[in-house]
């Protein structure tokens, strides 16, 4: 099955080659940084645990040409990814909650790179409200639905404590918004129609520990050997 649907600018992209799309520019702009002039299929597939087969094929995708034994001109896929960003409809998104995380997530270029424009960030800490953050001066959470249907963004950002985190959900899912990403520590609830990705940092902390302990128990020499 293609992971290409449709022609020229309005062709839609597998969620699949989407998240790949994201990791090559990363392992590109690392080969750019590190003076290489070119990166392998094979390099690529190793970063992302494929074959090297499905890299060329991505490679297709972009209508980046290879060189055999050598790989892809590292300018070439980097140009090719901009101009992927620029075929897809820039995705309008509102964040709501400029703690450490919010902070971090506005001053970061990642949304943008993406495909994803942040048009509003919002708070309800009234110390907070009309500070610029950015580019971003922050608004009122009284705006969120005006703002919301004034630049009609379908993706909300949430990185609210978790007592405020539904009653924000609730309020994006009514003004329109279609896709929540939720940082949060809570299973949010939303209607049909609306999907949350959720991501759960004190999980993945203790995962973390685990993945440690499992290293550390994994290495280590019997008493009996040291004897």
């Amino acid at each position: 099955m293609s992971e290409v649907v449709g022609n020229g600018s309005s062709r839609r992209l597998s969620r699949a080659l989407a998240g790949r799309l994201a990791r090559y520019r990363e392992i590109v702009e690392a080969a750019r940084n590190a003076g290489k002039s070119y990166v392998s299929s094979d390099a690529c597939g190793r970063e992302l645990h494929v074959d090297g087969t499905l890299v060329r094929k991505d490679m297709a995708c972009l209508g980046v040409v290879g060189k055999p034994h050598v790989g892809y001109p590292v300018a070439e896929v980097l140009a090719a990814l901009d101009r992927h960003v620029d075929e897809q409809t820039q995705r309008a998104a509102v964040l709501v909650g400029v703690g450490n995380m919010g902070t971090a997530l506005v001053t970061s270029s990642t949304l943008e790179r993406h495909g994803v424009h942040l048009e509003a960030v919002f708070d309800r800490d009234g110390s907070k409200i009309g500070q610029t953050i950015g580019r971003h001066e922050v608004a009122s959470v009284d705006q969120l639905e005006t703002m919301i249907t004034d630049c009609g963004a379908k993706l909300g950002v949430i990185t609210v404590p978790a007592e405020s985190a539904q009653e924000i959900i609730d309020r994006m899912a009514r003004a329109g918004i279609k896709v929540i990403w939720n940082f949060a520590p809570i299973r949010a609830q939303v209607p049909a129609g609306v999907r949350v990705l959720n991501e759960h940092l004190t999980e993945s902390v203790g995962r973390l520990s685990r993945y440690l302990d499992e290293a550390e128990h994994r290495f280590e020499v019997p008493a009996q050997a040291l004897s």
